[in-house]
This record gives C-alpha cells, sequence and structure tokens, in this order.
C-alpha cells in the first residue's frame, strides 16, 4: 500500500473541502432537476396548462442541459472552474427566481431553460476540479461519491422539497431554492481555485476558436469513441426505465399504485447511489477499470434479464432486482475516471464534456423509440380511453435496457484497454 500512502500525503489539505463545494452544487442542480415532480398540480393550475403543456415546461431544462456538455468541457479547459461554476449556481438561482416570479408560460420556460444552462457546468465541474485537486488514485471514487449526490439530490427534490411546496407554496419555495444558490455560490467564489498552485486560472493567450482543436484532439483517439459508447450504453437503461417507462410498466406487472411502482424505481436511485463509490474503490482497490467496467455490466445484463423476461419474480425480490439494477449503472461514473487517465490535464474537461455528451444522447434517442415500439406492439387496451400497454409489450420496448448491457459488457471486456495509473506497478 505504498502507492496510497504517497498519494494521500500529496493532497493539499483544502482539496477535500473543494471538492465537497463542488459536488454540492451538483446536489443542488439535480434538486432543481427534478423538482417540478412535486409541484405539478399548483404549477399547473397558476399556468393553466395540462400535463402535455406542463411537460414542455420541465423539459426546457434539458433544451440547454445537453447541448451545453461539450461547449461547457471546452469552456473548463479554458476559463476555469472557479469562475464558470461561481456563474453557474448564479444562473441556476436566478433562473428558480425568475420561475417564480412570472405567471406566463413563455417565460416560465425561460426560467427553466436558465436553471438548465447553468446546471449543465456541475459535474463535469467536479470532475474538472477533482482531476486537478487530487492524484489519479483518487479519481473514481471521488467521481462515485460525487454521482451519489444525483441521489441525494433526487431524494431532498421528491418528499421533502413536497413537504416545503406544502407548507410555503411552490413559489415561496422556488424563491427558497433560489436563495440557497445565491448562498452557494457566495462560499463557492471564496473558497475554491483553480489549481493547488495558483490563485485562479490564468488568462487565456490563445483564440476562442483555437479552443475547438482539443476537442478535434480527443475526438481523434479510438478510446475516445469507445468510453463514450460504453458511457451511452450502461446509462440509457436508466434513462429509459427509471426516469420514464419504469413506473407504467411495474403498475401493469404487478397491478400496483403509481406510489408503489415510484417506490420500486426509487430503489433504482439507491443502487446507483451505492454503486457509484462502491465501483470507484473496486477499480482502486485492484487498480484495474476494467474490472469495474464489466461488473456494472453484468449487474445491469442480469438485472434487467429479470426485470423483463424472468416469470413470477415477487414483488419483494423485485426490490432486490431494482437495487441491482442501480448498482449496474456504477460503471457510468468510472468511465469518467477513465477519461482522466486517457487525457492530460489540459483536456479532462473537454474529454469529460464529450463523455457526459455521449451518456445523454441514450436517453434522447431510446426514451421516444421505446414509445414508438409499444405504440406498435399491438397489445394495447383503453382505459378511461387513456392507453394502457400489456406487459408483452413493454417486453418488447424494453428490450432495448439488455441490448444495451450485452453491448457494454462487450466493450469493456473485450474492446477497452486498461488505464489504471497503478494497473502496471
Amino acid at each position: 500500500m505504498t502507492n496510497a500512502t504517497a498519494v494521500n500525503s500529496a493532497v493539499p489539505h483544502n482539496a477535500y473541502v473543494i471538492f465537497c463545494l463542488a459536488a454540492s452544487f451538483y446536489l443542488y442542480e439535480f434538486i432543481l432537476q427534478v423538482a417540478p415532480s412535486v409541484m405539478a398540480a399548483p404549477m399547473m393550475s397558476t399556468f393553466h396548462v395540462t400535463a402535455e403543456g406542463f411537460g414542455i415546461i420541465a423539459a426546457f431544462y434539458f433544451y440547454a442541459y445537453a447541448p451545453m456538455q461539450i461547449p461547457s468541457g471546452v469552456l473548463f479547459d479554458r476559463y476555469g472552474p472557479r469562475k464558470l461554476m461561481t456563474g453557474a449556481i448564479v444562473l441556476c438561482a436566478l433562473g428558480s427566481i425568475f420561475f417564480a416570479l412570472t405567471d406566463s408560460v413563455i417565460t416560465a420556460c425561460i426560467g427553466r431553460l436558465l436553471i438548465g444552462f447553468g446546471s449543465a457546468f456541475s459535474f463535469i465541474g467536479v470532475l474538472v476540479l477533482t482531476a486537478r485537486w487530487f492524484p489519479p488514485y483518487h479519481f473514481a471514487l471521488l467521481a462515485g461519491i460525487a454521482q451519489l449526490m444525483s441521489s441525494v439530490g433526487a431524494i431532498f427534490g421528491g418528499a421533502p422539497l413536497a413537504a416545503l411546496v406544502d407548507r410555503v407554496g411552490w413559489r415561496q419555495a422556488s424563491f427558497i431554492l433560489g436563495g440557497i444558490g445565491f448562498v452557494l455560490a457566495a462560499v463557492l467564489w471564496s473558497v475554491v481555485r483553480d489549481f493547488p498552485h495558483q490563485a485562479t486560472q490564468s488568462r487565456p493567450s490563445n483564440r476562442f476558436r483555437d479552443e475547438w482543436k482539443r476537442l478535434a484532439e480527443v475526438c481523434r483517439h479510438s478510446y475516445t469513441w469507445i468510453i463514450a459508447a460504453y458511457s451511452c450504453c450502461v446509462w440509457t437503461p436508466i434513462a429509459v426505465f427509471a426516469v420514464l417507462w419504469g413506473v407504467p410498466y411495474l403498475q401493469e406487472k404487478y397491478q400496483v399504485s403509481v406510489i408503489v411502482a415510484s417506490g420500486l424505481c426509487s430503489i433504482i436511485w439507491i443502487g446507483i447511489g451505492v454503486g457509484s463509490p462502491l465501483l470507484g474503490w473496486v477499480s482502486d482497490k485492484f487498480a484495474s477499470r476494467r474490472l469495474a467496467l464489466t461488473i456494472s455490466a453484468v449487474f445491469g445484463l442480469v438485472a434487467t434479464v429479470f426485470v423483463l423476461y424472468v416469470p413470477n419474480v415477487s414483488l419483494s425480490y423485485m426490490y432486490v432486482v431494482l437495487f441491482c439494477f442501480g448498482l449496474g449503472a456504477g460503471g457510468q461514473t468510472v468511465s469518467f475516471a477513465v477519461v482522466r487517465d486517457n487525457n492530460p490535464a489540459h483536456l479532462v474537461g473537454t474529454a469529460s464534456g464529450f463523455n457526459n455528451f455521449a451518456v445523454l444522447v441514450g436517453g434522447a434517442v431510446f426514451q421516444p423509440l421505446v414509445g414508438i415500439l409499444l405504440h406498435h406492439s399491438h397489445a394495447v387496451r383503453l382505459v378511461n380511453n387513456v392507453p394502457v400497454y400489456s406487459v408483452s409489450g413493454y417486453q418488447l420496448g424494453l428490450s432495448v435496457l439488455p441490448c444495451c448491457y450485452a453491448l457494454s459488457f462487450i466493450l469493456a471486456y473485450w474492446m477497452s484497454r486498461e488505464s489504471h495509473p497503478y494497473s502496471r506497478g
């Protein structure tokens, strides 16, 4: 364990404080991301919209978040995390307050757009600061802990926020979230520094258009595309099932209420929260990224086969299966450690942004594709003029889940190269 001892002594004393503040931004943006789910009824009443209109308002978050992933990585490498993350938190806070002040659907959409734009800098910012302040040995575990914040944010954005909304109303709750953002931005600006050896990022000397050469340099390497494909495959089942189609499928499979089905799906997020740092630890403990990536794919593949195709899985056992489903998504975090291993420090932001963009592509493509497959399955009945799809229809539409995990296994086991910094030591 001499390597670990040497690494621990090399960590600056304030590095963990900086990491915690950066990870707190990720937690904060995730609360803002899921907040509309507990504000649905009062917001639809306020804006006089149906569920369709409400869905459009909420989705404006992603219309800014997804396209900003690659530019955010480039910007981090050019301007540094302190300035960008502080400004991004301020944008989130302003968007939340703007959202609370309006009675117009259009301006409400603009508020969500601002929140999504600012939130795009959260996770990449954590990864950039981790790469700069910690030796490579710590990266996978800390990235996993940062990913854990998404689960914590989902929890806080659920029942606790719902209780706050019930007590003070959705507008006042949004004001409170905005105020928290301003406080977090002030603290982050005061404490966070871009590098251990200098106060802030030096002024860029090259032209901005030259920064895109960083992206070209990242994309020239085959491992960039292999790990991006893995990241897309290992997270797509979460975006498809846990975020959208899981609840109606479990309702139909077990004939339970939406509350029970939602509770089942929440177990997936707990699994992600546990699996992300755990697989990061496995990756570092055994000095093998490939091992962690492969374990993740196997867990996901087995779990999705049980969820969809193994008959007579009891409701109580399904909790265990869905927890393993969440564990299977933990490899997505380890993929960012692979990105860190394969790129020099000045390219980590750009490469991480590209990888995070790949993560989001799967949901954008396969969420509607599953709907199309369901629509054409012909296994549908009308209940109160609402289409309800059969279990066999879902088995067809959701077949993309095990397919994705099978492909991620192939990519991890046969196509990826070992990149852990101590794998040869």
